[in-house]
């Protein structure tokens, strides 16, 4: 092509793109978020869509404690992609955003920000405090989720703590109570003597812990024998009430010097290695059976005695053989001691410290006790061996602490009252990735009653009485609801400020005495069930949404946690899940693989990637790898998403720079195109329509393969290269560059709109281009409509054009051997001959355009069809580039070729 200092440059038709080459993200980004506020873009959107179907994606609330991370960022990228997506394909879109705003890290936060804490303060005022904490993070996540380009109605947002919200959570648990399934239990639950609140299954991480491992021995009462327990836990030693034999099992008394243990046969050879047994001698077999009922010496205290029980989870994996039951201490343990009547003995406070009831102990923490355990059974001949084991134990996720397991009279949901129509509800909704419902459908199945009851301060209060004659409680849903009632006008302080007789309705009794004096009690609801009615509270009241919702979107440890709550919650009171599909990603990991950590090193702040590279690379780089899976996020994702950006950008910028003087009336029919230009249309439409397919599958992750792949491959290196000659060189409103210019049209038109779910700052600068040439019309790329229309090409069309790319391949090759052979220096010092029948279905001269050469000469003729190459006769023309025997021939122009001088004087 002529060099732009040349003599003809005056004659050629060079782009002129109003996309400026340098994206300068950072800061354009914040004219367009200006731009969409100004003129309320996403609320008119949804307002040009009035009337059409809706498509609700009810948003997971974040917790309000925190500036956005990466993984907040992955989630919130995604959802605003799902949301472009379906607003473009027609749909209503009213996404309500929302945060989770109670709890016990806010509470902590507010400690640690004031140096007070609750007790010194009275309830309500701190309660305020929380409440205004959680909003100033409301508002600085809510400016960085629009500064990532993510459309919502932010104006009327949901957060759990809002007076609505907290009065339709009431209104849920009184229907719960009413129906039947929230019940008050002992029951052994997750404590965390740091928070000194309960812990939902949700709020549970495993940690490696390094416990004492100790063997004791229980002396029977009578038979001159003792059993040898083996625990990880000396501190719940004073709790014991018994110890569990394996019924199917068989137990071998061995005498060891003086004395007789008892352990299970098939842990013998383990047990006598470890105890150190090297003389022992086997004097009794028999089964587990036998034991039931036998009285055992307690452990730590001589006024108890430990009875020996049967229990079918006693292992002969580990230990003895035998197992230390403390009801008030372990699920399974709890669960055997209601069975058989046993005593839960619970010696711990919600400190973690013991009671004076526990003797020496009094006062001493927990974990410090296991010292003084050890200390008391090796003084009384009881402690066999000791040494320490590390395992996976049960941590606080918020502070992160080991937890203990408590029975502890709470008020539960009674899962079982409904598992069976879960699991049924689970069957029913579509669950992405594929598979990925047997996480949730595991859990649901074996699940333990869910704990609603919180010892803390800030959340909303269960307002339950106590009675002050039988100290029993009572949840009537009367008085919830006349909470509720209140809540709703002023929120939930009401129950802390208002006295209790407002509550009240006439002739209130308590159920198990029949006495009418009661007192308040202060327990919150769990925060998981705060976030799981919300499906209640805002698709069933806020305005334009609709129950149940299209999607739920979240990672995949919301199988356990609010994916399982809605549905709980759900099905319970309706019978169905609030969703019609799930879709679960994984988490952002660097690159190593590793979890993200300070300490490490490797966090990724997605606002400091947004202040260097902008929020569209972000947004890419979150989307292009298969988020169902989890995220690797470093320099190496980021800087290949710049460069898939960058050749996006450019693809589109030399599309549109060579538009400046093409009028929407000066497009061609489809029919009088030519063939090249209507092949990369049809192209074009098949790509859209498998990236349609890719997006409907919420398959983002394709939008590199398919969009970008088409981009690089289809676009420029074959059609966007060919066209330039004619686009550059012939005259500005003849048929063949108007041809070329309706194909760039047509496919400059939908391009900002296929990327704008994913590029949502960058289509809209790209479809303001289009705006300021008269191209389109609508003010906005969200007001356009996805592209549906389909370029047709005949079976016939489409095998001719499978064969010219196979000629142009070959070319290709040839071509470059040429080039390196030094006989040519440039494609278009080549000449080239075609044959084969049907290759004269394209002209020699758009042959030409097609392999990149300076001539053409068809030979349409035998089965078989191919390309020979080889060096161009003449001399080149000085502004086409082409090496052509016609050079020279006018006096006028001797160095131009009959074409360019046709071109410029004809």
């Amino acid at each position: 092509m002529a060099d732009e200092k040349g003599k003809y440059d005056q004659t050629l038709n060079l782009p002129q793109p109003l996309l400026n080459m340098k994206a300068n993200l950072p800061l354009t980004e914040q004219s367009w978020l200006k731009f969409w506020e100004d003129n309320k873009v996403f609320e008119r959107a949804l307002e040009k869509r009035a009337g059409k179907p809706l498509f609700i994606l009810h948003d997971g609330p974040p917790y309000a404690n925190g500036d956005i991370h990466v993984g907040t960022a992955l989630n919130k990228v995604l959802k605003d992609t799902v949301n472009k997506f379906k607003l473009l394909m027609g749909f209503r879109t009213p996404f309500v955003p929302g945060w989770d705003t109670h709890g016990l890290p806010i509470e902590q936060q507010v400690t640690k920000q004031t140096k007070v804490s609750p007790e010194d303060m009275a309830v309500s005022e701190w309660r305020n405090k929380c409440r205004d904490f959680a909003k100033s993070y409301i508002d600085k996540q809510m400016h960085s989720f629009k500064r990532l380009g993510v459309f919502g109605l932010w104006d009327k947002h949901y957060a759990t703590f809002q007076p609505d919200y907290e009065a339709r959570e009431l209104e849920v648990l009184a229907e719960m109570v009413e129906k039947g399934v929230v019940v008050r239990k002992k029951r052994s639950v997750y404590w965390c003597p740091h928070c000194k609140t309960t812990l939902a299954e949700a709020e549970i991480e495993y940690k490696e812990k390094t416990s004492p491992s100790i063997f004791v021995a229980f002396p029977a009462k009578e038979g001159g024998y003792e059993a040898v327990i083996w625990t990880t836990t000396p501190w719940t030693l004073p709790d014991n009430v018994a110890v569990a034999f394996n019924p199917e099992e068989y137990y071998v008394m061995a005498n060891v010097g003086s004395r007789t243990f008892v352990v299970a046969e098939k842990r013998l050879e383990y047990v006598s290695s470890v105890l150190g047994w090297s003389n022992f001698e086997v004097k009794g077999r028999m089964l587990g059976t036998e034991f039931d009922g036998v009285l055992f010496e307690h452990p730590i205290y001589d006024d108890k005695v430990s009875r020996g029980v049967l229990a079918e989870f006693v292992s002969m994996d580990d230990g003895t053989g035998v197992v230390h039951i403390a009801p008030g201490h372990g699920e399974e343990d709890f669960e055997l001691g209601v069975r058989l009547g046993l005593d839960v003995a619970m010696m711990v406070d919600d400190a973690g410290k013991f009671t004076e009831e526990a003797g020496f102990l009094n006062g001493v923490f927990y974990a410090d006790a296991n010292l003084m355990v050890l200390e008391f059974l090796e003084e009384h001949g009881k402690l066999l061996a000791k040494g320490s084991v590390t395992h996976s134990y049960p941590h606080c996720w918020r502070c992160h602490n080991p937890v203990i397991f408590r029975a502890l009279d709470q008020w539960f949901v009674d899962v079982d009252a409904f598992r069976h129509e879960a699991l049924e509800a689970i069957d029913r909704v579509k669950w992405v990735p594929e598979g990925s419902d047997s996480r949730i459908r595991d859990m649901v199945q074996t699940r333990p009653d869910w704990c609603l009851s919180r010892q803390r301060i800030w959340g909303v209060p269960i307002p339950s009485l106590r009675c002050k004659h039988c100290q029993q409680s009572v949840l009537d849903s009367r008085v919830i609801r006349n909470v509720a009632r209140e809540t709703r006008k002023e929120g939930s302080n009401v129950w802390y400020e208002r006295p209790l007789h407002e509550f009240l309705p006439p002739n209130l009794s308590c159920p198990h005495c029949g006495s009418t004096e009661f007192e308040k009690e202060f327990d919150i609801l769990d925060v998981w069930f705060d976030s799981g009615v919300s499906h209640f509270c805002v698709l069933e009241q806020y305005e334009g949404q609709k129950w149940p919702a299209d999607l739920y979107l979240e990672g995949y440890d919301q199988h356990r946690g609010w994916f399982q709550t809605s549905l709980l919650t759900s099905v319970a009171l309706k019978g169905e899940a609030p969703y019609d599909t799930v879709l679960s990603h994984g988490f952002v990991l660097d690159e190593q693989g590793r979890a993200m950590s300070k300490s490490l090193g490797n966090v990724v702040d997605p606002l400091e990637v947004i202040a260097n590279t902008g929020a569209d690379v972000l947004r890419l780089a979150l989307v292009m790898t298969d988020y169902t899976a989890d995220v690797q996020m470093g320099k190496k994702l980021l800087g290949q998403a710049s460069e898939v950006y960058r050749k996006i950008r450019n693809t589109f910028r030399f599309m549109e720079g060579n538009l400046y003087d093409f009028r929407v009336n000066d497009a061609l029919f489809y029919e009088y195109m030519r063939p090249l230009d209507r092949w990369i249309l049809h192209q074009w439409d098949r790509m859209k329509l498998r990236l349609t397919q890719a997006f409907q599958r919420y398959e983002f992750f394709s939008f590199v393969g398919l969009f970008h792949s088409f981009c690089v491959k289809e676009l420029s290196s074959i059609y966007l290269d060919s066209i330039k000659a004619r686009l550059y060189l012939k005259k500005p409103n003849s048929k063949a560059r108007r041809s070329a210019q309706t194909a760039l049209f047509l496919m400059a038109q939908e391009f900002p709109v296929l990327i704008a779910p994913i590029l949502t700052f960058t289509a809209e600068e790209m479809w303001q281009t289009l705006a300021q040439r008269n191209l389109v019309t609508e003010e906005s790329v969200y007001f356009a409509s996805w592209p549906t229309r389909i370029a047709e090409m005949s079976p016939r069309e489409l095998e001719f054009w499978d064969m010219a790319l196979e000629i142009k391949e070959s070319a290709n090759e040839k071509l470059e051997d040429l080039r390196k052979s030094k006989v040519i220096g440039h494609s278009l010092d080549a000449r080239a001959v075609v044959y084969g029948y049907g290759v004269d279905a394209l002209s020699p001269s758009e042959w030409a355009e097609l392999l990149g050469v300076s001539a053409v000469h068809l030979d349409p003729v035998g089965t078989k069809f191919g390309v020979e190459v080889e060096k161009a006769n003449g001399s080149k023309c000085q502004r086409c580039w082409r090496v052509r025997e016609d050079v020279g021939l006018d006096f006028e122009y001797p160095d131009l070729c009959s074409e360019c001088i046709e071109d410029i004087t004809g």
